[in-house]
């Protein structure tokens, strides 16, 4: 997430990015402003995914709903999403 001077909120931003995948699962990292590294987890057969560290902020919902969209749509788990706003 992105702070104007004052504090408030500005926008979101993070890259998402497949690290590791199998027949039941693909695991994602993705990383805030500040260069953190999280990871959440897709579960294939639900469509159901969660945070692994359990923080459900809004940069973790931005970035989940993007990969709970792709994956129903595209059929196949993405390498690479960007969620900006």
């Amino acid at each position: 997430m992105l702070q104007a001077p004052s504090g408030s909120l500005t926008g979101i931003y993070a890259e998402v990015r497949k690290a590791r995948e199998d027949g039941t699962r693909v695991r994602y990292s993705f990383s805030d402003s500040a260069g953190r590294e999280r990871f959440m987890t897709l579960d294939k057969a639900a469509g159901r995914v969660w945070p692994e560290d359990g923080v459900t902020n809004v940069l973790y919902q931005a970035a989940a709903r993007k990969v709970a969209v792709a994956w129903p749509r595209n059929g196949e788990a993405p390498d690479r999403l960007v969620v900006a706003s």
